[in-house]
């Protein structure tokens, strides 16, 4: 999907370049790539542009720093998530407090 635009494998037989829509046959539910002119084995090749394209690269760090902001602020909502249920309970406890005649008395002042 993101090199359909340039040529990922070369064949040196025939002295020719090919895009990933040029490649690949299916043969028994398997899929297989190959030169289509004289049948030399390209998977080494398409395994070496995956690890190589800036192309990927490029999609795979937008991906990791997309996940990086949404661990961020997955984060920030378990926090204040955190912070308000403490802030429930306290009022809870007040409410509870005040319904048995107990008078609660702030404390540092």
């Amino acid at each position: 999907m993101y090199c359909s635009d340039h040529a990922v494998a070369t064949c040196q037989d025939c002295r020719r370049d090919y895009k990933f829509t040029e490649l690949g046959t299916e043969i028994l539910g398997r899929r297989y790539y190959f030169c289509p002119s004289c049948r030399l084995d390209f998977v080494r090749d398409l395994r070496l542009h995956i690890i190589a394209c800036p192309d990927i690269a490029a999609v795979l760090h937008e991906c990791v720093e997309r996940s990086r902001e949404l661990k961020k602020k997955s984060e920030m909502l378990v926090l204040s998530s955190t912070v308000l249920a403490a802030e429930t309970r306290a009022r809870a406890q007040r409410v509870l407090d005040t319904k048995r005649g107990i008078r609660h008395v702030p404390s540092g002042g």
